[in-house]
């Protein structure tokens, strides 16, 4: 290598290249680029479209009411009282007298 003269090269370019290659070059790089950001816009709507069907879906999990819980008005517990044995009566009472929610 040491015998080897840039000084003989100056600025002449040492490889030739077809007139449109840049053109090309850049234009090939453009359609990738298109096609890449095309295949991850698609990716994002995919995914917001799950995220707002995962949400609804929380909402409506969340938000509905609950069937299994309805209010008993005071008949419906004086029913089921009557219907329970003299006993189970007598302990509900002794248990609940001193409850403090019951008595408030």
């Amino acid at each position: 290598m040491g015998s080897y003269n840039f000084d003989k090269i100056g600025k002449k370019m040492p490889y030739r290249v077809p007139d449109t290659f840049f053109d090309d070059v850049e234009n090939t790089i453009m359609i990738n680029v298109r096609k890449r950001q095309n295949k991850r816009n698609v990716f994002k709507i995919f995914y917001r479209i799950i995220a707002v069907a995962a949400t609804l879906a929380l909402l409506l999990v969340i938000g509905s009411p609950d069937t299994t819980n309805h209010k008993t008005d005071f008949a419906e517990i004086a029913q089921a009282f009557d219907n329970l044995s003299e006993a189970d009566q007598t302990y509900l009472l002794e248990v609940y007298q001193d409850d403090i929610f019951i008595n408030e």
